[in-house]
């Protein structure tokens, strides 16, 4: 059966590709491409964020009554630190700025790997065992909402 933590870093593992292909866009300076693959890149993540906060950290916390403190908090805290980044790269998008869209990935890069391990490594683990036998039925609402 598949688990949430390997649903979850295929989900990382596509939108990272997304965003290697708006950075070598904005590299090459195919605006056009940036911008397709970055508006697609954008997406993607806000989609995989929404499901982590709106599913995955509520049904951890109620299993877990880790609310207060937590890995779920700590990542909250992390998408919180990434939503100016996105913003830079969404303004980036509209005014056709490959520099400001390579200047804003590196930023978010530097958030974002350590955050997709912490995931990988602790949460989504931490997660399929704190759901236990209700773990398919979660993953089964997540892949709704990603549809």
């Amino acid at each position: 059966m598949e688990s949430i933590t390997d649903y979850m870093q295929q989900d990382h593992d596509l939108i990272d590709g997304i965003a290697e292909r708006a950075a070598a866009a904005a590299a090459a300076g195919d605006l056009a491409g940036m911008e397709r693959d970055g508006a697609l890149f954008l997406q993607r993540l806000e989609r995989h964020i929404e499901m982590e906060e709106n599913l995955l950290f509520p049904a951890f916390e109620e299993r877990t009554g880790m609310t207060a403190a937590g890995p779920s908090v700590q990542m909250r805290a992390e998408h919180e630190q990434m939503q100016g980044i996105l913003q830079q790269m969404r303004d980036a998008i509209a005014a056709k700025d490959a520099a400001g869209w390579q200047r804003a990935s590196q930023a978010l890069l530097e958030v974002l790997v350590p955050h997709n391990l912490k995931e990988e490594q602790m949460m989504y683990p931490m997660l399929d065992d704190a759901m236990g036998p209700d773990a398919g039925a979660l993953l089964a609402e997540v892949k709704e909402m990603a549809a």
